[in-house]
């Protein structure tokens, strides 16, 4: 019996020093969908704060300390409208990016303020709201922890993706680009690969910047990542067997997208049919004039180039004046019903005026929500 009663007293001291340790008037609740995971592999984060003092308004700002142990993204931040009883459920989702046991730490400000000034914030329009007085208490939260295990060596890709490659033809001209497509699809951390070709002499390959599209959920980041490039060469060439190393944490198995060998057939041309003469440009003759019809077309071909840049923003700016995306914008006068529509867009140009309209929806922050629409539609 005595045992039994100490065992009450104890889970009752432990049960109040975390209210203690949270703050004042609110318990929160922080949980992990895993205790261990891999190297870039997806984990869940749910945080949950709820007020218990309702004598008080309180308001929280809640996000994830930076790090270099992983990377975190906020999936979602549900907010249960109860005046004077605040409960806010945030979901994020963390790549751990180092092996051992990584410390996920927190930063959490506790703002109090009054039913006067509540009500003084909102006397403004709807387009200048006043700013709310609090009274804010940075909160110490005890770090949750990540067991992460390492990757097989040399991974390069990390989840379950296919990888699929175009090239246009496989015979050209000396020196004429030879067009390249890959793309890696599906659900992971994303396959950003820096090199997939590595440095020859055989051929020069030029790249385009990759194409990303993902799609992040509460489950992973779905992608589609588009390799656009070409290469030229003076000779024949075989493009070896390129093999890519991944790994699927679901599964715990490797696997290996490949490429397989190409030949490419290059087909030599007169040394005087080529504009750039490479390795050898002949020498001009001292009755040459032929150099003043080339200048001359450079010079055609930079104007023609200037009036089309001209033309394309002509018309863009055209086309922003339709854009149906920016009359929506301008439409728009409710700053919940606008961070909605930005976060469904999901395009990294709006997350200045996102993180400003998240203020003041979750920590009641001033807002101008006219300059932010005179932002956007710039």
């Amino acid at each position: 019996m005595k045992n039994s009663l100490g065992k009450k007293m104890v889970s009752i001291f432990i049960f109040f020093s975390i209210v203690l340790l949270y703050g004042e008037g609110f318990t929160s609740n922080a949980i992990l969908d895993k205790e261990d995971a891999y190297i870039k592999e997806p984990v869940i984060l749910t945080f949950e704060i709820k007020q218990t003092d309702h004598s008080k308004v309180m308001f929280f700002d809640f996000t994830l300390a930076e790090s270099d142990a992983y990377e975190f993204h906020r999936l979602d931040a549900k907010e249960i409208d109860s005046y004077q009883g605040a409960q806010i459920h945030y979901t994020y989702l963390i790549y751990p990016l180092k092996s051992g046991i990584i410390d996920i730490s927190f930063h959490l400000i506790q703002k109090v303020t009054t039913k006067e000034n509540v009500a003084y914030s909102f006397s403004g329009d709807r387009d200048n709201v006043k700013g709310i007085t609090t009274t804010d208490t940075p909160i110490a939260l005890k770090p949750l922890q990540l067991t992460v295990k390492p990757l097989p060596e040399g991974t390069e890709l990390v989840g379950d993706f296919t990888l699929t490659h175009q090239i246009k033809n496989h015979e050209a001209n000396a020196y004429e680009p030879i067009p390249f497509n890959i793309e890696i699809k599906g659900k992971g951390y994303p396959p950003i690969l820096e090199n997939i070709f590595l440095p020859t002499d055989d051929y020069t390959l030029f790249q385009e910047t990759p194409e990303i599209r993902a799609i992040r959920t509460a489950e992973n980041t779905y992608n589609t990542v588009i390799y656009s490039m070409a290469m030229n060469a003076k000779k024949s060439f075989t493009l070896d067997e390129i093999e890519i190393k991944a790994f699927n944490p679901t599964t715990q198995k490797s696997y290996i997208p490949t490429i397989p060998k190409q030949e490419f057939i290059i087909n030599p041309i007169a040394h005087s049919a080529l504009v750039d003469k490479v390795d050898s440009p002949a020498p001009l003759k001292a009755s040459d004039w032929s150099w003043i019809g080339t200048l001359m077309g450079y010079i055609v071909v930079f104007f023609s180039g200037f009036l089309t840049a001209k033309s394309v923003q002509w018309h863009q700016k055209e086309r922003h004046k339709s854009d149906p995306f920016i009359e929506k914008i301008t439409r728009t006068n409710d700053p919940k019903k606008l961070l909605s529509l930005l976060i469904a867009e999901d395009s990294k140009k709006f997350a200045s005026a996102i993180e400003k309209l998240e203020a003041h929806l979750y920590s009641k922050k001033a807002l101008d929500l006219k300059a932010i629409k005179k932002e956007l539609n710039a």
